[in-house]
């Protein structure tokens, strides 16, 4: 090998490695059915709207969270106030088709969701006061992961419901936080599958109890191969 081969091979050794000299870190990806992130959402009945934030991500040191401004009872440390990822439904979800159970309809209901919905992931860097009826106040920052749902199933009973699906990742934008460089492409490059259980929210018009939206938190587990064709 001549000189200039070897101090070419040097300086690219040289550059490939100084990210961990400099102790950077690189999240790494997922394992195939592990939990990616933990997530807590908000669904809005009349609009559509689903917005909430990320408690957990695997791999990526945390909190991630940032310190409150004015800490108190009405103030907690970890909120939506606080979080630095947030999520939104940026494509609506298409018209659920309703899948009665025939035996016993009154003990559980289910509904199809088709694929086709949207959710993008934001990060903050400054987080501060967001309202669940203000979407808006959830999409603040930069967008880093597009993920579009495979069909949900939402299994009813009782007013609660249990509810899957997969989402194959469509863009990812990588980031630092903390020292760490975090792209959903490389975490779960094949995208999630994502339960949740929610509890129903209600309102009273009229005099008529009337379901307004629900609450919920929610799991993402890593997917091994790729969901179907881009």
């Amino acid at each position: 090998m001549s000189k200039l081969k070897l101090s070419l091979l040097l300086v690219i050794m040289a550059a490939i490695s100084f990210p961990a000299i400099a102790g950077e870190k690189v999240v790494k990806r997922v394992p195939a059915g592990a939990v990616a992130f933990h997530f807590v959402a908000d669904l809005s009945y009349a609009t559509g709207e689903l917005v909430g934030y990320i408690a957990f991500i695997e791999g990526v040191d945390g909190p991630l969270f940032a310190e409150p401004i004015n800490p108190g009872p009405e103030t907690p440390l970890y909120s939506k106030d606080t979080a630095y990822f947030t999520v939104r439904i940026t494509t609506p979800t298409p018209w659920p088709i309703p899948l009665p159970v025939e035996t016993g309809s009154e003990i559980s209901v289910s509904l199809l969701e088709p694929a086709g919905a949207q959710a993008t992931i934001y990060f903050n860097s400054n987080p501060g006061s967001r309202d669940w009826s203000d979407p808006a106040t959830f999409a603040q920052g930069v967008p880093i992961a597009v993920i579009e749902e495979s069909a949900l199933l939402s299994t009813r009973s009782g007013g609660a419901s249990f509810n899957v699906f997969s989402s194959r990742l469509v863009d990812s934008t990588p980031i630092w936080f903390r020292g760490q460089k975090i792209d959903f492409k490389r975490l779960v490059p094949n995208g999630v599958t994502i339960t949740n259980f929610t509890s129903p929210r209600f309102v009273v018009v009229d005099d008529v109890v009337i379901p307004a939206g629900a609450s919920f938190g929610a799991t993402a587990f890593a997917i091994g191969g790729k969901l179907r064709d881009k």
